[in-house]
């Protein structure tokens, strides 16, 4: 406990060089997995997964690919967490939280195109919350749609993210349509250029976005996990319970651009939720990766906490 103390103190504090450990720990733990046959991609049937087959099917290639991935994600989301003030000073704890989370859920079930996805939403979310008390924001909804839609074309369920935008902006603006049909037109942009490339290269039948697989063999997901991945969720989920509230109750002291930014995240998160929902609906799977980004952000401001 001692241990584990003095590297939470470490990453709760400004100390950047405690991101150096973070390559070591992913790509030792992932490379150990793939010897071991543990790192196996799930094949969901997203375009995305169609041209990584060869990927797949090379384990130590697998684990390269996605140590890259978390190690890229997690250091985008401590970029954005410290760029947008969630925190009072600089903390690396996102950073450290959103790569054990995912290395930890890439021995349970890979997801690549949510790595890949995440780092498209880090993007847009950075434009989004950038819309703070300016008079002229397009710019800037126009980068965030279009890179939600880039996440959208890697990982479809991210579909729901454009509902994000919206609800984000009757909630901190005033109405104003064009910020309102912008976002949707620059959300459509990457599906468009995806579209022309299909057409172009004689695979429309690719542009299915979703395969669902029905069969009267059906097993629990969550049912097949073992006691200690039932512990790591139990831990995961009860570590939520603790943070949401202290995320959403700010403090009186606390300025209004704080109140935006969490606002408009806390709704991203809603809807990246809402996309885990919807990949279960349309092909009936659970794909606990989905969730990754807005638990990392809500339990990284919770831990970063730990010094207090």
């Amino acid at each position: 406990c001692t241990f584990a103390e003095m590297i939470l103190r470490s990453y709760a504090s400004n100390q950047p060089l405690s991101m150096a450990l973070l390559p070591l720990t992913t790509i030792t733990v992932l490379c150990v997995a793939a010897e071991r046959g543990r790192l196996v991609a799930f094949d969901a049937g997203f375009p995305l997964d169609r041209f990584l087959v060869g990927w797949y099917t090379d384990s130590l290639a697998l684990a390269a690919l996605s140590a890259f991935l978390i190690l890229v994600g997690a250091y985008l989301t401590n970029s954005v967490f410290n760029k947008h003030e969630f925190f009072n000073v600089p903390v690396f704890v996102p950073a450290l939280v959103y790569s054990l989370l995912a290395t930890t859920l890439a021995i349970i079930q890979l997801s690549v195109p949510v790595l890949l996805a995440n780092l498209f939403v880090l993007f847009g979310l950075n434009n989004h919350l950038k819309i703070f008390n300016q008079p002229r924001v397009l710019a800037e909804y126009f980068e965030s749609g279009f890179w939600y839609g880039l996440g959208a074309v890697c990982f479809p369920p991210y579909l729901i993210l454009v509902l994000g935008i919206w609800v984000g902006t009757a909630a901190t603006r005033s109405f104003n349509w064009r910020e309102y049909i912008l976002p949707v037109i620059a959300f459509a942009v990457p599906f468009g250029y995806w579209v022309s490339w299909l057409y172009f290269q004689d695979d429309l039948k690719g542009m299915v976005l979703f395969h669902k697989w029905v069969s009267f063999d059906v097993h629990s997901f969550f049912g097949g996990w073992n006691k200690s991945e039932r512990i790591f969720g139990f831990i995961i989920i009860l570590s939520l319970l603790f943070s949401i509230p202290r995320y959403l109750f700010l403090s009186e002291r606390s300025s209004n651009k704080a109140k935006t930014v969490r606002t408009i995240f806390f709704v991203v998160a809603l809807c990246v939720g809402g996309s885990y929902m919807l990949a279960y609906v349309l092909v009936w799977k659970w794909i606990v990766m989905a969730l990754l980004l807005p638990v990392a952000f809500l339990l990284g401001y919770w831990f970063a906490n730990y010094r207090i």
